[in-house]
């Protein structure tokens, strides 16, 4: 009896072991997974909970001379481009609108100063999500909207200047900036 309870004991196992092997084997000759890519969808696209993504080349040096490594807001007013640095890696880049002709936007080196998640202009009776003071009464924020109304100002004019001075972001790409940066951020405007 105690042959019989060995030899079955032996033969679970070894059926046992032949199953993994059977399941290794099968898993290593399935296809490969291809290799993510390191392409960023849109910021629109990502949650809020993502993590930035670095997009792929060898790092440099900010543009920026006097924020050469580190984070960096870099607004480029000819471009109508927000460019997101870290240590010489560009993390998001945004379509923008900075000010119009007699609302220009400031130039030079700023940082963030504090940040409201839903700021109120009482110069323009506009609320402004997502917003980041860098100057004075200058911010980056999400398009504006008045009180009650779903219509996003100056959506269509991104890419323009079109602005009282401050720096406009698309709805969605506002709050993945808003939530990415800290406070005392270095902006540089030109």
């Amino acid at each position: 009896m105690r042959m019989f309870t060995r030899i079955t004991i032996v033969a679970v196992a070894l059926a046992a072991l032949s199953a993994s092997a059977a399941a290794f084997q099968s898993r290593s000759e399935a296809q490969p997974v291809a290799p993510a890519t390191h392409a960023s969808p849109p910021p629109t696209q990502a949650p809020p909970q993502d993590p930035p993504r670095i997009f792929p080349h060898t790092p440099r040096l900010n543009p920026d001379p006097a924020n050469r490594t580190g984070d960096l807001l870099e607004v480029s007013i000819t471009k109508q481009r927000l460019t997101v640095w870290r240590d010489g890696h560009v993390v998001f880049r945004f379509v923008i609108s900075t000010g119009r002709p007699g609302y220009e936007t400031p130039t030079g080196h700023y940082r963030i100063l504090n940040k409201i998640a839903n700021a109120w202009s009482r110069k323009w009776s506009v609320w402004m999500p997502w917003a980041m003071r860098w100057h004075k009464g200058y911010f980056f924020h999400q398009l504006p909207h008045k009180p009650g109304s779903p219509i996003n100002i100056g959506a269509t004019k991104l890419g323009t200047a079109d602005s009282h001075g401050c720096v406009r972001v698309n709805v969605g790409d506002a709050e993945t900036l808003y939530r990415w940066t800290a406070v005392g951020t270095p902006v540089w405007v030109h």
